[in-house]
């Protein structure tokens, strides 16, 4: 190989040897600003979906938004592949086992293709028992069962393409899962009106009119477009660990490798997706307005969350190599430094955002009314002083994650919702007159206070133990 592929091998040792010895904000911008424009673009995608469906009108809004913490819940299997593999093979990149590297990523992708399959086809038959969970009825609970059962179908190809991203992302390779996503977002852009509108707005064009039902479609497949480009490009540009799955052995105790480090993010995900289910049927308590207005602010401030998760999500890498070739302080440099950097970005998009507050909830829901208008405010002004430590938390999450204490990202994930937020919300809804804003003053208390556990956790060192 060291003479058929001269250049690419260069190519690939350069890049870690950028990750394990150049200067550490070169590192994170060189890897995370690959993330960070990819989660921008499928905000802006979230937000066109967002602004399509906004035009049907509020109920129709609030009932995509209503569902799509049950597709945060089913995807978290694959985020977890997709963390364990991304930390097992960062580490074993580290330290120069590439043949045992090549054979992990082929059980990863064994594992997403199982768990995507199983997962869609799950979700689609048991959609009408979710719905009827959360307490969706009338009009609401059909159009959200509506968009549940089509977006399901963009399940196994979605999960399959986590696994494609986890090997990529492990090399240091960030650029090409991001071109990928771009593609696939700008195929879901464009196919969205076509489907969702029977009279396309502003070209005139006839459309499908599929309303909610047509973006879900719209949805699943720019999934499929995902994983077919996505496996594609792995197989183009993975050359320190080459995906030429020939003559491989299946090995159960990969396969159990893979379970154990990346089961507590999943975990950690799943206890999080399900907390929000749950914090939706609050909210949904108050009114199809309020969670509107609950999903439309959570829309906007995503869009300066996106650079602090784009940060957490190239640490994971960072922290894996760095950890495998045994260079504890330069992990806990990147770490600083990816803290200054989202504090930074964080605080800046905070004040962007307060000040053009007006601007943008008309912008994405022309037809709200005055009240829709009043609860968003209202939740954006109790919500704005905390998205520095929501970055943080990011931050906190590739620390562990890269290093392979998967656990303590789930505690976190897991605590921030169900041991502090879900049960001060019943404490306020109970005991007090507060209303909706018991709901906003417990996500701001919950914020604070896993920041707080988050760096208990890494003054105590046990998250520095070698688990590879």
């Amino acid at each position: 190989m060291a003479v058929n592929e001269p250049i690419p091998i260069v190519k690939n040792r350069s890049k870690t040897e950028m990750i394990l010895s150049g200067p550490m904000y070169k590192v994170i911008l060189a890897i995370s600003l690959p993330l960070i424009i990819n989660n921008l673009i499928m905000t802006l995608y979230n937000m066109a979906d967002a602004f399509f469906v906004g035009q049907l009108g509020t109920t129709e809004f609030a009932a995509v938004s209503f569902v799509n913490p049950v597709m945060f819940l089913f995807q978290s299997i694959g985020m977890g592949i997709q963390i364990a593999g991304t930390s097992i093979l960062a580490q074993l990149i580290g330290k120069d086992k590439i043949h045992d590297a090549k054979e992990y990523a082929y059980h990863v992708i064994l594992f997403t293709v199982g768990a995507g399959l199983f997962l869609g086809f799950a979700g689609f038959y048991i959609s009408p028992f979710i719905i009827q969970f959360m307490g969706g009825t009338g009009r609401f609970g059909d159009l959200s069962l509506e968009y549940l059962r089509f977006i399901f179908l963009g399940v196994p190809p979605q999960i399959v393409f986590m696994g494609f991203v986890a090997i990529m992302n492990a090399q240091g390779n960030t650029r090409s899962s991001t071109l990928v996503n771009s593609f696939s977002a700008i195929v879901n852009i464009i196919l969205d009106p076509f489907f969702i509108f029977e009279r396309i707005p502003f070209i005139g064009l006839k459309g499908l009119g599929l309303g909610v039902g047509g973006a879900a479609i719209a949805t699943s497949i720019s999934h499929l477009v995902l994983m077919i480009l996505g496996y594609y490009v792995m197989r183009k540009t993975s050359r320190t660990v080459p995906v030429k799955f020939r003559n491989i052995p299946f090995d159960k105790a990969k396969l159990a490798k893979i379970i154990r480090v990346g089961l507590p993010s999943s975990a950690g995900h799943s206890g999080s997706a399900f907390g929000f289910i749950l914090l939706n049927t609050f909210i949904a308590g108050y009114g199809t307005s309020l969670l509107a207005a609950f999903s439309l602010i959570n829309r906007i401030n995503n869009m300066i969350m996106m650079p602090a998760m784009g940060i957490g999500s190239g640490l994971t890498s960072i922290v894996g190599q760095n950890m495998g070739a045994s260079q504890p302080s330069r992990v806990r440099d990147s770490f600083w430094k990816a803290v200054k950097l989202s504090t930074l970005i964080s605080v800046i998009g905070a004040v962007v955002i307060y000040l053009f507050r007006y601007r943008l909830i008309y912008f994405f829901t022309p037809t709200a009314d005055d009240l829709m208008v009043s609860q968003s405010l209202e939740y954006l002004i109790y919500i704005l002083p905390t998205i520095p430590l929501m970055g943080l938390f990011s931050i906190f999450q590739g620390l562990f994650q890269g290093s392979g204490h998967t656990r303590y990202s789930m505690f976190m994930a897991i605590g921030r919702l169900w041991l502090i937020r879900i049960p001060l919300i019943l404490i306020f809804s109970n005991f007090t007159g507060l209303g909706q804003r018991g709901i906003w003053i417990a996500m701001n208390v919950s914020n604070i206070l896993v920041v707080l556990y988050g760096f208990w956790i890494y003054r105590s060192d046990t998250w520095a133990e070698e688990v590879i």
